[in-house]
């Protein structure tokens, strides 16, 4: 097999700037000191470009997880730029190949090829199928992101470094904003951008699928605008949500959210509750069943039999929970049906909906319980040893 040939400019555009960046922040901080504008100069570029890497590039071009207003897909072609990451097309193509090939030789950024290949070393090196876009064809239509592409380098000039610079120059400091919103903060958003590449398909739970190396990963959701659940985002590509819980650390989605509210984005998609619980329950059998397979032939079938059994109660659990809920809001919002019904009966109504939403809420509580208890006996077998059953 023919060896990959290096590509100069990424190269060195990735060595070079590290390095100039660490270097001149630290003269310029040593003669000049800092002021409160570099921070804010700064953290305005690194959420911008940021946003228009995870919540441009990523959920929307790439994944098609919500639509939004063209000012915003404009808002996103020249912010993205700016983050210096490739053109959207580009960025799009190869993170759709990574997740219909993950792992295998196909994907540009393979973990399995080493943790500083999925981080940067995929960028060092020339691309044969650069102008294959193949998997991105509605990408390659659209005309936003062709003029992207013709005009990367100009955008990339003004958006990433000529507007921190300007913004610098609002307080006297336009070499400051250049340095730490322009250089400083293309070196950091990179880096960032990059651990997702690498850390995590490398540390990290497995929650949803054990089919890829992706991982969930909460502290790395700090560091990455919410995108560290890449475990869920891997099996659920197409929700705009990375977090789908409340107090999940997902800006992004909270950004996305935000440009629903004032009418900006719409059909925001997200998977249903039922069949992320089923995704959990697959992952949890498929490991239950790998312990199994050590254990002793009378066991094992026992307990194969006893988990599918306390899978299909627990969905068919959670359904009813999810149904009564349902028919619970829909009465307590069904205005027709209040002044159609005598005041007495709408309330019997809407009581009756609300214990059957508790009683079956009570029921899946059990059903789980009795799912997590043969989980934990599975998971204490060992030579030797038999779980009470």
């Amino acid at each position: 097999m023919k060896a990959p040939k290096l590509n100069w400019v990424n190269t060195l555009f990735l060595t070079v700037t590290p390095a100039a960046a660490l270097v001149l922040c630290a003269v310029y901080i040593s003669r000049h000191g800092l002021v409160w504008a570099d921070f804010a100069v700064f953290f305005t570029m690194y959420i911008l470009t940021g946003m228009g890497v995870t919540a441009g590039y990523h959920r929307h071009f790439s994944h098609r997880s919500y639509d939004c207003h063209p000012a915003v897909r404009v808002f996103f072609a020249l912010f993205g730029a700016a983050a210096i990451q490739n053109s959207a097309l580009r960025w799009c193509r190869d993170h759709r190949i990574h997740h219909h090939k993950v792992d295998r030789d196909e994907d540009p950024y393979n973990i399995k090829k080493g943790f500083f290949w999925a981080h940067m070393g995929w960028i060092f090196y020339e691309n044969p199928q650069d102008e294959d876009f193949t998997v991105a064809p509605d990408l390659a239509r659209d005309p936003l992101l062709r003029w992207q592409e013709r005009h990367y380098i100009a955008i990339v000039g003004l958006v990433g470094f000529a507007l921190p610079a300007a913004l610098g120059a609002l307080y006297g400091r336009p070499f400051a904003g250049f340095l730490f919103g322009g250089l400083l903060r293309v070196v950091v958003v990179q880096h960032l951008t990059f651990c997702i590449n690498s850390l995590a398909h490398y540390v990290g739970s497995r929650p949803y699928s054990v089919d890829n190396s992706a991982r969930d990963s909460w502290w790395l959701a700090f560091l990455t605008y919410g995108e560290g659940y890449h475990n869920y985002h891997h099996r659920f590509a197409a929700d705009f949500r990375n977090g789908i819980r409340w107090w999940h650390f997902d800006p992004t989605k909270w950004f996305i959210q935000g440009l629903a509210r004032v009418g900006l984005a719409w059909r925001l998609r997200e998977y249903r509750e039922e069949h992320i619980l089923k995704a959990k329950l697959e992952t949890q059998l498929k490991l239950a069943h790998a312990k199994l397979e050590t254990a002793p032939a009378e066991i094992s079938e026992r307990l194969r039999v006893r988990l599918d059994a306390a899978r299909l109660q627990l969905e068919a659990a959670f359904k009813e929970w999810e149904d009564a809920k349902a028919r619970y809001r829909a009465v307590k919002r069904d205005a027709t049906g209040r002044w159609a019904m005598a005041r007495r009966d709408f309330e019997h109504a809407r009581e009756e909906w609300r214990l059957r939403a508790a009683q079956y809420g009570f029921q899946f509580q059990a059903a789980q319980a009795r799912w997590a208890l043969l989980i934990a006996a599975v998971s204490r077998l060992h030579a030797g040893h038999t779980p009470p059953l």
